[in-house]
């Protein structure tokens, strides 16, 4: 059975209600409810799965915009349309900025509302879509390899069980992805699940970030802080790259998994916690162990299941499956057209040994999908300031010098993402990663102008 739309209209005119609520359930088949109270409005909204509201703008208890205001603070993906019987260009655009789909005046045009609300609906349909997409592509791996298939069906048997689990492989093969993977499949799926890279925090802030402190610690402790392991109570704690533990930060998680225990800095009495945890890391802690750079006990603790991931260069089955997926991923995250992969550019793609593996892949397609402005990717743009070669004369190589090839790409990258932007220095500035300062820079390096 399909689900009747819910439209709201608040009007103070109570003829005009009865009017528009007769026409709209004519025209089509929806649930109209109405009201001349602003106040009521948003009752109705708090209780009602409301998918459309027609908003006056000027009524005596409270202006059209603060209601569109307080129902998009309460639940955004309502869809709005604001009318007036007074419409200027300057209240169309507040409206727009407040999120309103779309500003008409009255007297109503019923042809012209009838089409307005079913694209509306259509958006907000469109919206859910996207968003219930973005969430299965999160949350998906992308495989077509044999032993990364069989990694898998051997997390998903672990996963409701929680013993602790190390994760090894080069960097950017996927080890938080497959730390999330098990976590969806465990009984924790709904508890929080939490990342923390123990080599990107200096040491002496690394047990606070993880432990805690109570208030008079240290210098600057003002207040009682809870560190992650208390913020990750009843989910998973990941902790990547923990070779780079030392060995001090090693004896306190070494008690955290013995006994489910811990003591923030400047406290005296343990706190329990109830977590798993998972490890990752890009070294081998065998040959750190054996260097008493890692402890012993601590590696058979968190080493009870393991897992290792193949480098892309051993998976390359993988290699047009996961840039395919990226393009579409990307393509919903930035909002854009999705492109298609020509036959050029799956070989550019194969003949390269990835280095930094799923998450180089996944940095190039971005590069290209953003700088790309054609429907087919015949072009790979790889990082020219880690690779010496550039795809040339349909797929023929030519070795440049580094400076070279750096220089080139400098003017090309910063040529397509101002084209690209319309020369939004603000947007290009988000999209590159780069400092408005240093796009004024490269525009005033390579010449570059507005065509």
């Amino acid at each position: 059975m399909i689900k009747r739309k819910k439209i709201l209209i608040i009007d103070d005119d109570d003829e005009l209600l009865v009017l528009m609520k007769a026409k709209l359930s004519k025209i089509e088949d929806y649930k109209v409810l109405t009201t001349s109270s602003p106040l009521e409005a948003l009752n109705i909204v708090s209780s009602e799965n409301i998918d459309l509201a027609i908003i006056d703008k000027n009524m005596p208890q409270l202006d059209g915009l603060e209601v569109l205001k307080h129902i998009k603070e309460f639940n955004e993906n309502i869809q709005a349309i604001v009318m007036t019987g007074f419409g200027s260009i300057e209240d169309a655009v507040e409206a727009m900025k407040l999120g309103a789909y779309h500003y008409i005046t009255k007297p109503i045009n019923y042809d012209e509302l009838r089409l307005v609300i079913k694209q509306a609906l259509e958006h907000k349909n469109l919206k859910e879509e996207n968003r219930k997409l973005r969430q299965v592509i999160q949350d998906e791996i992308i495989t077509e390899n044999s032993l990364m298939k069989s990694i898998l069906d051997k997390a998903k048997k672990v996963a409701p069980f929680d013993t602790n689990i190390l994760i090894t492989g080069e960097s950017g093969t996927g080890k938080e992805v497959l730390a999330k993977f098990i976590h969806k499949h465990s009984k924790r799926t709904d508890k929080p699940f939490i990342a923390i890279n123990c080599g990107a925090i200096p040491a002496e802030l690394l047990e606070s970030e993880l432990f805690g402190y109570k208030k008079g610690a240290f210098t600057g402790a003002t207040s009682d802080k809870k560190g992650i392991v208390e913020q990750t109570e009843g989910g998973t704690l990941f902790l990547d790259e923990i070779g780079e533990l030392s060995l001090s930060l090693q004896v306190k998680l070494l008690r955290l998994i013995q006994h489910k225990e811990f003591i923030p800095i400047g406290d005296t009495k343990p706190k329990t916690v109830d977590i798993r945890i998972i490890s990752a890391t890009n070294r081998d802690l065998f040959q750190l162990v054996k260097e008493g750079k890692f402890r012993e006990d601590l590696y058979y603790r968190i080493n009870t299941i393991h897992f290792h991931l193949p480098p892309l260069r051993e998976r390359r089955e993988d290699i047009v499956p996961l840039a395919k997926f990226f393009v579409k991923k990307l393509s919903l995250k930035y909002d854009i057209p999705e492109k298609k992969l020509s036959e050029k550019a799956i070989r550019q793609l194969l003949d390269y040994d990835w280095p930094g593996n799923i998450r180089e892949l996944e940095g190039v397609i971005e590069r290209t999908i953003l700088i790309e402005d054609k429907p087919f990717i015949n072009n790979i743009i790889f990082d020219n300031f880690n690779v010496s070669k550039s795809y040339i004369n349909d797929g023929k190589i030519e070795i440049k010098p580094f400076k070279e090839l750096k220089e080139e790409f400098e003017k090309n990258y910063f040529k397509k993402l101002l084209e690209f932007t319309n020369w939004n220095i603000s947007r290009a500035s988000k999209l590159s990663g780069k400092t408005r300062a240093e796009i004024y820079r490269m525009i005033k390096k390579y010449k570059l102008k507005k065509s």
